[in-house]
């Protein structure tokens, strides 16, 4: 007598699961945002200095933290364009003696407090330039009068 041959029984197919490992936040012109390096500036006041300090550190896990988010998420945490004619004296000299002072605007990264990275936009690419841990690049003005002034500096 021949025996009948053994099936497995299930209810139902199982379907494998797949996450994707790194999911790709795109920007305006459908590319993931992108550092790049070459171009900052390693000497003057605002140079990117290799610093053993806490502030370097969070600044730098901070642009990881960048690279999950969208433009609109960037933006609403306080990062803003700022016409390079509004920068301080130090950096519009800087910008000339490195020569990229014929740029209209950089790109103002808001880490946390008053630390800032200051950034070269070509779309999706983030050319980073200056390390701002104290806010010097573009100060604040608390007083009304000197906000006034610095708004309407040609």
């Amino acid at each position: 007598m021949a025996k009948a041959e053994k099936r497995a029984k299930i209810a139902a197919e199982p379907q494998p699961e797949k996450k994707a490992r790194f999911a790709e936040h795109r920007f305006d012109d459908g590319h993931p945002l992108a550092w790049r390096f070459s171009h900052s500036d390693r000497e003057g006041p605002f140079g990117w200095s290799i610093a053993e300090d806490a502030k370097f550190r969070q600044g730098v896990e901070k642009l990881y933290e960048f690279e999950g988010k969208n433009w609109n998420e960037i933006t609403a945490g306080g990062s803003h364009a700022i016409a390079v004619r509004k920068l301080c004296d130090d950096a519009r000299k800087r910008l000339v003696e490195i020569q990229l002072d014929d740029l209209d605007e950089l790109l103002s990264l808001r880490l946390t407090g008053p630390n800032r990275v200051w950034c070269i936009r070509s779309g999706h690419i983030m050319r980073v330039l200056w390390w701002d841990a104290a806010h010097q690049v573009y100060p604040t003005l608390v007083d009304k009068e000197d906000r006034k002034k610095l708004r309407n500096r040609k």
